[in-house]
């Protein structure tokens, strides 16, 4: 079965129990293709944000995307946004965890409990009608993320270890989010 499109990496707990920043007025680079919610970003050495793609080693991701700035905007957006539209983001911490559906090249997988303390990279869909949906690619090993908890542990009754497709906790690796990227 295709990799799952059925919720998109989200922001799940921080250690303090504090919501994570979110950044208003930020400007968003040219050719960004149709956005959706939580797409993870990155803020370019130009100060544009621009959309992280699948993990290819050279990755950096310091935020997701949240939605527009102008609240009378055409909601969802049906076609890309022109440069310097004003969007909100949320900020990436490290020490904040992440929900994310799993996946192995292209397939959903189950998250078992060996998947707790890797390292893997993202894949985020370039798909029509499947953009920007992120999921843990357990065959990449292009560390983005490290996976701290499985929800078969998390909520038992809802997630087991062996279903496809399986919920990962995750946590983005500092290296990644305190990257510089063109």
């Amino acid at each position: 079965m295709a990799a799952t499109v059925k919720k998109n990496l989200y922001w799940l707990s921080s250690p303090d129990g504090t919501a994570p920043e979110v950044l208003s007025n930020q400007k968003i680079a040219a050719g960004q293709g149709i956005l959706i919610p939580n797409s993870p970003m990155y803020l370019s050495t130009d100060g544009t944000w621009k959309v992280a793609d699948t993990s290819d080693g050279s990755d950096k991701v310091n935020g997701l995307f949240v939605g527009l700035e102008n609240a009378d905007s055409t909601w969802p957006i049906t076609a890309a946004l022109a440069v310097n539209t004003e969007i909100r983001v949320l900020i990436i911490d490290p020490a904040d965890s992440f929900a994310v559906y799993v996946e192995t090249s292209g397939t959903d997988a189950a998250a078992p409990q060996a998947l707790i303390g890797d390292e893997n990279g993202l894949t985020i869909s370039t798909t029509v009608g499947q953009v920007g949906y992120t999921t843990l690619d357990t065959a990449n090993v292009n560390g983005v993320v490290q996976v701290v908890q499985v929800f078969g542990n998390v909520e038992p009754v809802k997630f087991d270890l062996t279903t496809a497709p399986g919920v990962a906790v995750v946590r983005f690796l500092s290296t990644i989010v305190n990257k510089t990227k063109a």
